[in-house]
């Protein structure tokens, strides 16, 4: 299996057809009082501990999903690209938001509101088996970014997360992908200090395995990032 599709696997939510081929009933649900939502990057999308009012997919840009501690540290847990769906567990489960969803860069998020999803799942038996897919799998991914945490170096991770970052900003393009993300954000998924991080892509810049210009990152050596990130 190639490394793409094996980080797609084991990093990735892969919700984005959650409503691909549902009937014409459905789908009128669905989109009949959806809005489209301007965002800046670090706007809030929801917030933990909010009560939830709907779900959301990223239309044009990426959001960063997080847990905050008492002391106002911040744990990047996943990283949304576009088309891709947020926001239903707390819907579902009828529970408030257990994480914030925060625009990592400028970006237009749909939204669809309780109610109108809702109906959609209580009508579609597609959609329902479909949710209850996308759950379980969502739980492997879970379970794989804390075994990630236990179980590979600093140095591991922080390759590893880029690997992944690479994977969600990738355009299609022939041209180097651009990893835009700030060294907090990146410290904060890694699991680390941002001293450890900046320590970590300055090895890595001059090992030649990556560039930086200001925020962004340029992957330079895929195949030697892989080998350090020691992904199996």
């Amino acid at each position: 299996m190639e490394i793409n599709e094996l980080l797609n696997n084991h990093y990735s939510f892969n919700n984005q057809d959650l409503f691909s081929g549902l009937p014409d009933t459905i789908c009128e649900i669905i989109k009949s009082n959806m809005m489209t939502l301007p965002f800046k990057a670090g706007d809030y999308i929801f917030m933990e501990g909010e009560k939830p009012k709907g779900i959301y997919r990223v239309k044009k840009g990426k959001v960063k999903k997080l847990t905050q501690t008492n002391y106002g540290a911040q744990h990047i847990f996943y990283m949304c690209k576009e088309n891709e769906f947020l926001g239903y567990h707390a819907v579902l489960s009828k529970e408030l938001y257990a994480d914030s969803a925060i625009a990592l860069i400028d970006s237009e998020i749909d939204f669809i509101s309780e109610l109108d999803f809702l109906k959609a799942v209580d009508t579609s038996h597609q959609l329902s088996q479909r949710l209850l897919k996308n759950l379980s799998h969502e739980f492997r991914v879970y379970i794989n970014a804390t075994k990630m945490l236990a179980k590979h170096t600093v140095r591991e991770r922080s390759a590893l997360n880029l690997l992944i970052l690479e994977s969600k900003f990738r355009n299609g393009s022939q041209k180097d992908t651009e990893i835009i993300i700030n060294r907090d954000d990146l410290a904060s998924m890694v699991g680390t200090a941002k001293e450890s991080v900046v320590r970590m892509l300055k090895d890595f810049k001059e090992e030649s395995l990556i560039t930086t210009k200001r925020s962004s990152i340029f992957i330079e050596d895929y195949e030697g990032l892989v080998k350090v990130a020691n992904f199996q």
